[in-house]
């Protein structure tokens, strides 16, 4: 797919996403305030605009958008047919404002992500938003054989991320450690947990010069049921590197043996609020400095890992 747009194309984008700011009242109103206190089963699986000149809504499945780089995740749904797998997709970004729609900004391609589970998946686009405020997306789609759809969504830029910003210190958390395999229950729900997983605190393994992976996850509570798997994909990456950097995971519950299958009993883990996280799976790489240097929100794809890994380990 060509990723040039023509000036017609990007008339086009800008009224279907002025269109797109007026339905959803974004004319004169500013970014809402983030959420900070994580719910028991949060899933950002809404959609994130209405307005599109085709059938195909873009579902946005990030919720800490802020200034700079960003991973963005969305769903491509064409209604009473379900997820568009493998279409050729390229994004991008208009800042929309109570005056004009200015852009486009940012232009990149997307690549589709298959979910473990084999059946869904979501496109992964990395996007630099260079002001707060109400932006949107302009989504170009081909599915093989089709012809090209344009798809828009209107996204909130905040200020500053929630979660633990790239190059900022990560937070020193006093995370749960078990200290045998018969205390793995009280720190992760996870029935096929890896010990050395829960061997060290986030605030020890900080003070260490090894770089640092952290992923935050329910395995048995995951409302995407992608939780189970991304900490799988840990445990292959620290089989394979763990001998020159730590592997942490830290369970999203702090009473995993209380739950029983009823999340009105559970409790959320201090350190997802330390860390400001709302949602779930996240991961973060740290460097041998401590500073967050790769945040993944949602499921993240063992080759994005190594990507990030290779910039971090010696």
């Amino acid at each position: 797919m060509n990723s040039r747009y023509s000036l017609t194309s990007i008339r086009r984008w800008t009224a279907i996403l002025a269109a797109g700011a007026v339905v959803a009242g974004l004319g004169a109103c500013g970014s809402s305030e983030p959420e900070t206190t994580p719910t028991p089963v949060p899933a950002p699986v809404e959609p994130a605009a209405a307005a599109t000149d085709s059938e195909v809504v873009a579902v946005l499945a990030t919720s800490d958008i802020a200034v700079g780089e960003n991973r963005i995740v969305f769903g491509l749904i064409e209604p009473g047919t379900g997820g568009i797998r493998d279409a050729e997709v390229t994004v991008q970004t208009f800042h929309i404002t109570d005056q004009s729609v200015d852009g486009p900004k940012h232009t990149a391609q997307a690549i589709f992500n298959l979910w473990p589970s084999g059946i869904r998946g979501v496109y992964v686009v990395n996007l630099n938003f260079d002001a707060p405020g109400q932006w949107g997306l302009g989504i170009m789609m081909r599915e093989e054989g089709g012809e090209e759809a344009l798809v828009s969504a209107t996204i909130a830029v905040q200020p500053e991320s929630l979660s633990p910003a790239i190059g900022s210190p990560a937070p020193a958390s006093v995370s749960k450690v078990a200290n045998n395999t018969d205390g793995l229950p009280e720190v992760t729900t996870d029935v096929r947990a890896d010990p050395d997983l829960y061997a060290i605190t986030i605030k020890d393994a900080l003070a260490n010069p090894n770089p640092l992976l952290v992923t935050f996850a329910s395995p048995a509570y995951c409302q995407t049921a992608t939780c189970g798997p991304q900490v799988d994909v840990v445990k292959d990456l620290k089989n394979q590197h763990g001998d020159r950097m730590d592997f942490i995971h830290v369970e999203v519950f702090d009473n995993p043996t209380e739950i029983q299958g009823d999340l009105t009993r559970a409790v959320i883990s201090p350190t997802m609020d330390e860390w400001g996280l709302v949602t779930e799976p996240w991961t973060f790489v740290m460097d041998g400095e401590g500073a967050v240097r790769a945040k993944f929100e949602g499921f993240v794809t063992q080759a994005e890992l190594e990507a990030a890994i290779a910039e971090v380990v010696p």
